[in-house]
């Protein structure tokens, strides 16, 4: 073994002929150009994984617990879970925070001109509010609403009826079909931005004791409860659990429920990040073959007479198996310094911009997702090792006195 590595670094110092040198240099900048193109595509591709679901946990709870409703539709009736529930629901170590939720439908009427559109009301407890508020809402906005029927629109519904902070709207509300509408007068105490568009074009944000009062509803009844998760991986589990526990008048929904088109469609992020994978592996190892093939060919005058003297062919293939190994590790570690070194300052600048209506975020996100990119290395060197003995094998065919006359 120590003689195997002793003659691949003289190979390796001594390029041969002028081909040579480039040409391992070559699959070297080919393979490190590869894993850093994987690497921008796991750190980018989980990035925008987590940050989506991110907000949607924040917007709408990992699960929520709403009234069992056969036909899902927005009115929802009130619920209270019992004081037992509510408490092993808010103790769990797993659960982060739950909010109590108050909707309603209604027509958001500006009457100066003459615009309006149906939305839905969310009446949330002032803490949500305020952080809702200093992650969303704009400079100029105030953190919850102070006014009776006091609301935070999104500034996409806000512009596209015309108001402003301070503004006038009118609400307009049914208490119970066939009933005539309620009118309320609402002011614009704050904007905001989540870069959902569904949810920035549909809801505003009011207190709960207000939406309450809309309702016609007394006490501690709600719409749902929303739950927010400390570890997104489990929701699904963990809703599933709270549905077999609350009572058959309640459902338990994860947020993959509730949404299932968008987080089908972040499923498929793993997929193209595996298709990425396969893909480079098959351009490098191609190079890499290419690569050695060339170099077995120009040193095949070196194995010849390392045959004459006695060389097992063993010897000669672990040679040609260190050169493999070296070029395939220095192309990954400088593949590795590149991909994490751009991810890195993708992760602390922001240089790269999205649609938000297209990706609902504004910036490309990074996040550094160790299992795959540990798990990408791994794949990476393991296939590729395991393909390019074939070329080494070659080696055993080759005979002693032609190998020596080869020029």
């Amino acid at each position: 073994m120590k003689e195997a590595f002793f003659i691949a670094r003289k190979i390796q110092k001594s390029t041969g002929s002028q081909v040579i040198g480039p040409l391992l240099k070559l699959s070297i900048v080919a393979t490190a150009l590869g894993m850093a193109l994987v690497l921008l595509s796991i750190t980018s591709g989980k990035g925008l994984q987590h940050a989506i679901m991110d907000k949607f946990s924040a917007l709408e709870g990992d699960f929520t617990i709403s009234a069992y409703a056969p036909n899902r539709t927005e009115e929802l009736n009130p619920i209270r879970l019992t004081d037992s529930l509510a408490g092993a629901l808010r103790e769990a170590p797993y659960v982060r925070s739950v909010y109590p939720v108050v909707q309603k439908m209604a027509l958001l009427v500006n009457p100066i001109e003459d615009a309006f559109d149906g939305i839905q009301i969310k009446g949330m407890e002032t803490d949500y509010l305020k952080t809702f508020s200093a992650q969303y809402g704009t400079s100029d906005s105030a953190s919850t609403p102070t006014s009776r029927y006091g609301a935070l629109l999104s500034t996409t519904l806000a512009r596209e009826l015309g108001l402003g902070i301070g503004d006038t709207a009118v609400l307009t509300v049914l208490k119970n079909q066939g009933e005539l509408p309620r009118l309320r007068k609402s002011i614009v105490e704050g904007l905001f931005t989540t870069g959902l568009d569904e949810f920035d074009r549909q809801t505003i944000l009011m207190n709960q004791e207000d939406v309450a009062r809309l309702n016609g509803w007394r006490g501690d009844s709600v719409s749902s409860y929303m739950v927010v998760l400390n570890d997104q991986e489990g929701r699904e589990i963990i809703s599933s659990y709270w549905n077999a526990v609350i009572p058959y008048t309640m459902q338990a929904r994860s947020i993959e429920d509730r949404h299932p088109a968008i987080f089908g469609w972040l499923a498929l992020f793993d997929t193209n990040i595996i298709l990425v994978l396969a893909i480079v592996l098959i351009v490098a190892v191609a190079n890499l073959i290419t690569a050695l093939l060339v170099l077995i060919i120009d040193r095949t005058r070196m194995i010849g007479t390392l045959k004459a003297l006695g060389g097992s062919d063993r010897l000669i293939l672990q040679v040609f198996q260190w050169l493999s190994i070296r070029i395939l590790t220095r192309g990954l570690a400088w593949g590795n310094a590149l991909g994490l070194g751009l991810s890195f300052l993708q992760w602390q600048f922001s240089w790269v911009q999205l649609d938000p209506e297209t990706y609902y975020i504004a910036t490309a996100p990074i996040t550094f997702d160790w299992a795959w990119i540990l798990g990408a290395n791994a794949v990476f060197i393991v296939i590729a090792y395991l393909i390019l003995l074939l070329p080494v094998r070659w080696i055993a065919r080759l005979h002693p006195i032609q190998s020596i006359r080869f020029s």
